[in-house]
């Protein structure tokens, strides 16, 4: 399974299914399609597998699992979590809640300007110890006098 973000909030995701598993046919069934078996059909890839894109809504997790030929289920052996179903198995589980956290581009410009003054200001720190020199000098010299 390859997770990345979409554009205007969405996430793209591209579910795939092992050759080994020896399907003739395939789909992913899910909680956004309403587990149809005709909304996500898989399609042979280069490696004799199955794979299909789906673009979903980020910042959530949905259930889903494969059917095989119409007639077997079979779990994402990558999938982010499993979480038990009513009918005595478990699901699978796309997580993308970290795709929703996108950086804001107004977030990105504010960044931006403020590295730009701290180059700037880069050589006042270089005389700063100077001054802290100054300072801890006379409490050197505290230190030497008895104490009374």
């Amino acid at each position: 399974m390859i997770k990345s973000r979409g554009p205007k909030g969405r996430a793209r995701v591209t579910f795939t299914v092992d050759a080994r598993v020896g399907a003739q046919a395939a789909a992913v069934c899910g909680e956004w399609n309403e587990w149809s078996a005709d909304a996500d059909v898989m399609h042979h890839d280069a490696q004799g597998g199955f794979s299909v894109t789906v673009d979903l809504d980020a910042g959530r997790a949905y259930r889903f699992r494969y059917l095989l030929d119409g007639q077997r289920w079979d779990n994402d052996w990558a999938a982010d979590a499993y979480q038990p179903n009513d009918f005595g198995g478990d699901d699978s589980v796309v997580d993308l809640t970290a795709l929703a956290e996108a950086v804001p581009p107004a977030a990105l410009k504010t960044s931006a300007k403020k590295a730009a003054p701290a180059k700037k200001a880069a050589p006042a720190k270089k005389a700063a110890p100077a001054r802290t020199a100054k300072k801890t000098a006379p409490a050197a010299k505290r230190a030497d006098k008895p104490p009374r």
